[in-house]
């Protein structure tokens, strides 16, 4: 999620035809001392399976977490929006699989319980219009925080936030228990998996980014996911600097290589910035011995107000902005997985508040077309067509 935007859950009962989902912010500003993160130890889990190969060709997308995360739209408005992503050319949509969400209330007697509400709703819609589910496993539920009130802070046990992604992976990964519950749907089984979103920003790792803590972190979600389905895809979660933080977790665990299926990546920045920033984190994927390892843009994009905003574009840069970064990263020759643009759908309330403006629909009728939506068909389109002059190399 774009820097700022501070996003909690709390799901209240709801079944999947209702749609509307609750969603409460959590008080970013309270301060509190940390409770201790225990340090990671040395070594991957005995059981944790080699890299999977990098899967064939690229997928595009775009981040829906809007969508879901607010309170503004009923199912029937959620299927419209859906729906024209779809018509769009997408096939991949990346939102929160909010572990406050799922599990509100801590084990008891080490017996975890989770309410599956809100990413039922998420895999039911998604499914229902033919589209993958790229979740992100995050944030910290409240009873786990290590800084009392900040979901945003890393949990104090990770063996708790690796139970929450194997009941995810066995519930929404291939033959899982939600999708034989529900035959009446085209199973859309998750098949990549997002450990948290921008560790190595403060923003998003509260107080200080760690990379040890992440790796452990990682190398623990990866193995209990593993258990619950080893065809899925565990990626190192979306990246603000790539380039500096890969390399300090391989630092500080040598073993990761040879043990990570993907590293996702948020080159936000000029069109010229983003393809630099992926050609940066490819060159220190490469340089820590781990260039078999495949990239996922999971976020990029650029908001409209207010024009001191970091990522700003005038609405009228943005769409060849868009048509042109998605036609560059589609033939950019970096071992691209998956490219996604951020994102579909954002209030437009606060001209101060860039978080509201970096959305490409209409937030009064999102389903319709505009002038960056269109952009958005048109550069996946030209992402896929042979391209006469693609960029150079990586």
């Amino acid at each position: 999620m774009r820097r700022g935007e501070v996003v909690g859950a709390v799901v209240a009962a709801a079944a999947i035809v209702v749609g509307v989902i609750l969603i409460v912010t959590s008080g970013g500003s309270h301060r509190a001392r940390p409770h201790p993160v225990p340090a990671p130890p040395a070594g991957p889990p005995a059981t944790l399976r080699p890299a999977l190969p990098a899967p064939p060709g690229q997928v595009f997308g775009i981040n829906v977490n809007r969508v879901f995360n607010d309170r503004a739209y009923t199912q029937a408005q959620i299927d419209a929006q859906l729906a024209a992503v779809r018509a769009a050319g997408a096939t991949v949509a990346r939102t929160d699989a909010f572990w406050e969400a799922a599990e509100p209330q801590a084990p008891v007697d080490g017996r975890h319980r989770y309410d599956w509400s809100f990413d039922d709703v998420v895999a039911s819609s998604l499914s229902a219009h033919g589209l993958a589910w790229l979740p992100i496993i995050d944030y910290t539920a409240p009873w786990a925080q290590s800084v009392a009130g900040q979901d945003h802070s890393p949990p104090r046990s990770l063996a708790d936030y690796a139970a929450y992604a194997e009941a995810f992976a066995a519930r929404y990964g291939n033959g899982g228990a939600f999708w034989r519950a529900h035959p009446e749907l085209t199973p859309a089984p998750v098949t990549a998996i997002e450990i948290w979103n921008e560790p190595d920003n403060p923003e998003f790792w509260s107080p200080t980014p760690d990379a040890a803590t992440y790796a452990r972190m990682y190398l623990d979600a990866r193995a209990a996911i593993d258990a619950a389905d080893p065809a899925i895809r565990v990626l190192i979660g979306g990246l603000s600097n790539a380039a500096a933080f890969l390399p300090a977790m391989v630092r500080a665990d040598p073993e990761l290589r040879g043990h990570v299926d993907g590293a996702a990546l948020h080159p936000y920045g000029s069109p010229p910035v983003v393809l630099a920033r992926v050609r940066g984190a490819r060159a220190a994927l490469t340089a820590a011995g781990m260039g078999a390892v495949p990239l996922y843009v999971t976020e990029f994009g650029w908001t409209t107000q207010p024009a001191v905003a970091i990522n700003h574009a005038s609405a009228s840069r943005r769409p060849a902005d868009i048509r042109g970064t998605l036609q560059a990263l589609g033939h950019l020759d970096c071992g691209l997985a998956a490219t996604l643009l951020y994102t579909w759908v954002t209030p437009q309330r606060s001209p101060a508040d860039a978080q509201d403006w970096y959305g490409i629909a209409d937030p009064a009728d999102p389903s319709a077309a505009t002038l960056d939506t269109q952009a958005f068909a048109a550069g996946l389109r030209a992402a896929v067509a042979p391209d006469p002059a693609p960029p150079a190399g990586c």
